[in-house]
């Protein structure tokens, strides 16, 4: 992996993902209709799932605070 600055002075990190060709297909036909990049669109969602664009609502952001919160009550004997 590479280490790259975005336009915004963040570092931004080369990866390959492989996808399904249907899921490829589809998420650049809504990077096209949001008048985006691809590369944009997917950094987007995958923003939104791990809750960064919603203030911790998104599913995996509450599914973090679920384990937190089990394993602070499992280190308190709970």
């Amino acid at each position: 992996m590479s280490t790259l600055k975005n336009l915004a002075g963040g570092d931004v990190v080369s990866t390959t993902l492989r996808l399904p060709n249907e899921l490829l297909k589809e998420l650049k036909i809504q990077a096209i209709r949001a008048g985006c990049s691809f590369n944009t669109h997917v950094a987007m969602i995958l923003k939104e799932a791990a809750g960064e664009e919603l203030g911790g609502n998104a599913p995996a952001a509450q599914m973090e605070q679920q384990v937190n919160h089990q394993e602070a009550n499992h280190h308190d004997g709970r």
